[in-house]
């Protein structure tokens, strides 16, 4: 018998079909073949089929981008259908924008829907029955010796079994939506040919670092039920890293591997010391060092250079945080030093 999840109260609304052709954008897809194609293509080898007897698509829409350690996609079939991917080999999350898509993995089940994300697991039986004729998502298909790596970094120590996730993954409670943030971190890079190749690396290891850590699996006690003794040592090492390494990004995983010890020992550590997670620490430090160069401009030098330079990817989210912390805009610092 299946195991059916549901998460009270994750509904949010659904993304308007006009605002999700922002979201990596493309043309529309009205032929099934070409759509399957694609898919299968960009993904993994499926049984893809509409329900009912009229196939073609309408707004049907696919665009997906491979990555280093990942691919990341919007998928939009216009139409009621069903995949089959059979087993998979590769970590996977859809994120539903709109509509309603029931989704199998093993002996779990959810219907994932905007604020309820379904993660699956490798080499389980995969399916997703019932994809209702307004969905819309995000399908992020994720390297599995990636997601293992990041794991036993922030555990310190190699796994004893595999990983294995909830297939529910609610993505508007505090973990959910930082992973939402981490997510929509590295959309806003893909296609763009001016990111530094260590920043879209960055993002995407602390992308997998997030789901790890937001995500239910068979590892989360171990994550959560580390020692409550704080580790001075520890948050030595990692200060003296980030200030002889300013120009290096770390993800959470980086750092505890750094500090030999994981992930939750670390983040106590640096809270009762430092009053903040190692994470905090970093993005302050890498701030203070964009103000740094934005006080002692070069010629050639611009708040967007600066801002992938400390690798920040959204000008609109680098401009709040700088602004929350220095009380003005990145582009009035910049003014002021030049005098216009």
């Amino acid at each position: 018998m299946s195991q059916q999840h549901g998460v009270p109260g994750s509904h949010v609304a659904a993304i308007p079909m006009h605002e999700q052709e922002s979201i990596l954008p493309s043309g529309a897809e009205d032929d099934l073949d070409l759509f399957r194609s694609r898919l299968n293509a960009a993904y993994y080898p499926a049984f893809v089929d509409t329900v009912g007897r009229k196939s073609v698509l309408r707004n049907g829409r696919l665009n997906a981008k491979a990555l280093n350690r990942m691919t990341v996609g919007f998928v939009r079939f216009g139409h009621e259908a069903i995949v089959d991917p059979g087993r998979i080999d590769a970590y996977h999350v859809n994120v539903p924008l709109a509509g309603s898509i029931g989704s199998r993995c093993g002996h779990q089940a959810v219907l994932a829907r905007p604020g309820l994300a379904a993660v699956f697991t490798p080499h389980a039986p995969t399916r997703l029955p019932a994809v209702s004729d307004d969905a819309a998502q995000i399908c992020v298909k994720i390297d599995a010796s990636a997601v293992i790596a990041e794991l036993e970094a922030l555990l310190a120590r190699p796994l004893s079994r595999p990983l294995d996730f909830d297939i529910a993954f609610s993505t508007v409670g505090a973990g959910g939506a930082t992973w939402m943030r981490a997510l929509r971190s590295l959309i806003d890079t893909v296609g763009a040919t001016d990111i530094p190749r260590p920043v879209s690396d960055y993002l995407e290891r602390a992308m997998i670092c997030q789901l790890l850590l937001a995500a239910d699996h068979n590892y989360r006690e171990d994550l959560d039920g580390s020692s409550t003794h704080a580790l001075p040592g520890a948050v030595s090492r990692v200060v003296a890293l980030l200030d002889e390494s300013p120009n290096m990004l770390f993800t959470a995983a980086d750092l505890a591997r750094h500090a030999g010890v994981g992930v939750r020992r670390l983040e106590q550590a640096f809270r009762e010391h430092l009053g903040m997670t190692p994470t905090a620490f970093h993005q302050q430090k890498r701030y203070e060092r964009a103000r740094a160069d934005l006080r002692e401009p070069r010629p050639d030098t611009t708040v967007t250079s600066v801002m992938y330079r400390w690798g920040f990817t959204n000008h609109a989210r680098f401009a709040a945080g700088y602004r929350e912390r220095f009380g003005e805009n990145p582009s009035v610092t910049l003014r002021n030093v030049r005098g216009f």
